[in-house]
């Protein structure tokens, strides 16, 4: 019946859908009022999730940011993606003479230049819906220096100078310059966007930096957490939360007057996850008050990658709830392609939702399996370069520090919080995470090749 619902919407309409995907950047999956949260407030957030199906048990690719947004915009692991991008620079130097004849001081920069427009040299999402009459705008957090290296036809960030280089300030363009001040300072630019092009299938990737650092949210937001009683940082990340929802309903809000909702699919997923508990102080401590708790981003743990996933498209897609399938970020651009109407390229890892949400496959996969370079350090709040490995099944989540060779494991069914390792109980499992870790690594390497 649902299928054959949303075939007579697609007939009726007569153009695929637009897209607006939603990505919060370092927004952990309890503090949402529809995660279960009864202190955050995100009312528009919930609204969303209570008109469209919601995954609960949603992982990104990575503990950190840009990685996880490779991801989102490639359909590819991050193993695969700096296994593709090698590819790309071993063949244009090998194409160049001037990179051959340079001194290493030259091929350095080269190389720096080269990986910095990288992004061009995918197939990215933005660049395949083009190829169907999709516009696209991006907006927000970006590292991949212009919205022209991702294939969008419009966008906030510009770039920067190489110069510019290390300099005060170059952190924030390279994060996304002007990019970041969407939902922050504005939205007129994605409003105009939309306005230019109602009568055009569009793309949106709508990034705020939020509930990402600074933690200075406007009064109105920041007083409905005054008086709690929470820790400082608690009530400082929360501020920035309920600051993002509210920028998320007024997308939605200018979406639907301008009586384009029944032909908008909207998608949300974090970036990375975040632990940051009520009654728990970070903020006399600044690797902990940027990162927040150690559970969370650039960990290995559970929190690091979970993430509630959200589509709606109001007639199409029939509100539910699913509580035990995983998902994997690498499933988006599948899905997105799979409701656009628009083959999806061949080899990528990732699987669509939409048999699922339609009511014909009971589950994608038997485990979520990832890996990661960079992890947690007490010296630096950008982490260090380390390591590691997660596989996590519905029942378990089982963690590889691969540098020092140790090991841990949770059953999250009965300790959702992770606070006991019970890896020496199971030593079994260990062998079998293991193997499954190295035939998912040997699973990257053909895409690659």
């Amino acid at each position: 019946m649902a299928l054959a619902l949303a075939g007579l919407v697609l007939a009726q309409q007569g153009r695929p859908p637009n897209i607006v995907l939603i990505i919060g950047d370092d927004h952990g999956y309890p503090y949402f009022g529809f995660t279960g949260s009864p202190h955050v407030h995100t009312p528009n957030m919930d609204s969303l999730a209570a008109h469209g199906a919601v995954f609960h048990l949603g992982h990104t690719t990575s503990n950190h940011c840009r990685p996880a947004l490779q991801t989102l915009m490639t359909g590819l692991y991050p193993a695969q993606y700096d296994l593709m991008a090698e590819d790309f620079h071993a063949a244009a130097a090998a194409a160049s003479p001037e990179y051959q004849r340079a001194s290493d001081l030259m091929r350095q920069r080269w190389d720096q230049e080269f990986y910095t427009h990288v992004m061009r040299e995918f197939t990215t999402l933005p660049a395949i819906l083009a190829g169907y009459g999709y516009r696209s705008f991006q907006g927000g957090k970006w590292w991949e220096h212009s919205f022209q290296n991702g294939g969008f036809t419009e966008g906030m960030s510009t770039g920067w100078k190489q110069a510019r280089r290390g300099e005060p300030g170059w952190f924030l363009e390279f994060m996304g310059g002007d990019g970041l001040v969407l939902a922050r300072e504005t939205q007129q630019p994605v409003y105009d966007f939309i306005d230019r092009n109602a009568d055009t299938p569009f793309f949106i990737w709508y990034a705020p930096s939020l509930p990402h650092t600074p933690f200075d949210a406007p009064e109105a937001y920041a007083s409905r957490y005054a008086s709690t009683g929470f820790s400082e940082s608690a009530k400082a990340y929360y501020s920035n939360c309920t600051w993002f929802d509210d920028g998320v309903g007024r997308l939605v809000d200018h979406i639907d007057r301008k009586g384009l909702s029944r032909q908008t699919l909207f998608v949300y997923v974090n970036d990375n996850g975040w632990e940051q508990e009520p009654f728990v102080e970070y903020a006399d401590a600044p690797e902990l008050l940027a990162n927040g708790g150690r559970k969370g981003k650039l960990s290995l743990h559970d929190l690091a990658f979970r993430t509630p996933v959200i589509l709606r498209w109001d007639g199409v897609i029939a509100p539910g709830t699913f509580s035990d399938v995983l998902v994997s970020t690498v499933d988006l651009l599948p899905t997105i392609l799979d409701y656009a109407g628009v083959p999806q390229p061949d080899g990528l890892p990732g699987h669509s939702l939409r048999p699922v949400i339609e009511g014909g496959k009971a589950a994608l996969r038997d485990a979520l399996i990832g890996r990661v370079t960079g992890l947690r350090s007490d010296d630096n709040v950008m982490g260090r370069r380390a390591e590691g490995y997660y596989v996590r099944t519905r029942r378990w989540h089982f963690i590889w520090y691969k540098d020092d060779d140790r090991m841990a494991l949770y059953d999250m069914i009965s300790d959702p919080q992770a606070n006991n390792d019970v890896a020496a109980d199971h030593p079994e499992l260990a062998g079998r995470f293991l193997g499954m870790i190295d035939e998912w690594l040997a699973g990257m390497l053909p895409i690659a090749e």
